[in-house]
């Protein structure tokens, strides 16, 4: 079997890992390079925690090993992943989980005060002491030699001196055709009854990520073990495949593998975000979840609404996620997503997707987060 290369970078909170992680992801495909791409935070969202395991780490690495599978077989060679991870100990647990892996490590550091700031300007402050003391800790127990610092450096001269640091990573492994083993997929426990699945869709822009963490965060403080996945953030493979340009067969087998990962790990209940496509697409989606009982609320908002969000995403205000595509884009371009928007808002309601449909004009998050859940204790 061939090795996976793989590249970790890895981090204190406000190192510069996600962004640094996938500008390069989007760097090696646009030079042709099979690759795929994980943020470990968004694989491992299932809690409350294990004892002994505060930051969900056991269950973000089977998380990575679950997804491996699926990129593997529309065609990656290599992966990259971005995620803190607090010893050696836990990149060894890491590593078990994908058979001949050629693992890269690089830790990415900042000092203290612009790391401050970083996570100030993304609405993150409350995480720079627990960052602060992280950075401590790797700095007294290092877990590679290759230490970056990006401070004072934009994302392009940070994936530069990532590169430079990584030589011709991923090197002749990558196009190569011979089969790289994949992890054992472990079969689903018995469930006995279903398990509650709630699915917040709707067209780009609504604001499907915001509410359905919002609902997720209402089932963990009542007392659900519950479990996060955004479909957008599962699918990062280049290039896409021809016979499935949008991805939804690719998300929809890693959806089905991370909740089996977070099944084992004690999740009760699944909460999705993210776009299905129409009724054909959102089947993939249903099919692959056999053990799950599904409550699909599709959220909407009126024209002038949806084109007023879409643009300030264009002008970078909100949660900034991997891939974001709005993000910079200029006002003619956006102006083309605005209608391409609309369209998809009119397919979902022509395709009557969701079992709720909700209007989200005049309201925020919070508030409509409070509505999907108070519909989710009635059913």
């Amino acid at each position: 079997m061939a090795s996976l290369p793989f590249l970790w970078l890895a981090g204190a909170a406000g190192s510069g890992k996600t962004t640094t992680a996938w500008a390069l992801f989007d760097q090696l495909a646009a030079e042709g390079v099979p690759v795929a791409y994980v943020d470990g935070d968004q694989v491992g969202m299932a809690y409350p925690a294990g004892p002994g395991d505060r930051d969900d780490e056991r269950v973000k690495a089977r998380g990575v090993g679950a997804v491996w599978p699926g990129f593997r077989d529309v065609g990656a060679r290599c992966l990259i992943l971005s995620g803190g991870v607090g010893s050696a100990a836990m990149v060894a647990e890491y590593a078990a989980q994908v058979p001949d892996l050629d693992l890269t490590l690089v830790e990415l550091t900042v000092g203290s005060k612009e790391r401050r700031e970083r996570l100030i300007g993304r609405g993150s402050e409350e995480l720079a002491e627990p960052a602060d003391a992280r950075a401590a800790a790797l700095e007294r127990d290092p877990i590679t030699e290759l230490r970056i610092d990006t401070g004072g450096r934009s994302v392009a001269e940070a994936v530069r001196a990532v590169r430079d640091r990584i030589g011709d990573w991923p090197g002749p492994a990558a196009s190569d055709d011979t089969p790289i083993e994949a992890p054992r997929e472990t079969p689903l426990p018995s469930p006995g009854e279903r398990a509650p699945m709630t699915w917040v869709c709707g067209p780009t822009g609504v604001g499907k990520s915001m509410v359905a963490f919002g609902v997720f965060l209402r089932l963990l403080n009542a007392g659900v073990k519950a479990s996060y996945v955004d479909l957008a953030q599962i699918g990062w493979s280049r290039p896409s495949s021809e016979d499935d340009p949008d991805g939804h067969r690719l998300k929809a087998r890693n959806l089905a593998a991370l909740w089996r990962t977070h099944r084992e790990a004690g999740s009760e209940h699944l909460v999705v975000s993210g776009a299905g496509g129409g009724a054909a697409t959102t089947r993939h989606y249903l099919d692959a979840l056999p053990d799950c009982e599904p409550a699909i609320f599709r959220l909407d908002a009126r024209p002038e609404t949806l084109a007023e969000r879409i643009r300030m995403r264009g002008k970078g205000i909100g949660v900034e996620l991997p891939g974001d595509d709005l993000r910079g884009l200029d006002e003619e371009t956006l102006e083309r997503r605005i209608a391409a928007a609309h369209d998809e808002a009119a397919r979902l309601e022509n395709d009557r997707i969701g079992d709720h449909r909700i209007d989200t004009s005049d309201r925020n998050p919070d508030q409509l987060a409070d509505d999907v859940t108070a519909l989710i204790r009635r059913r």
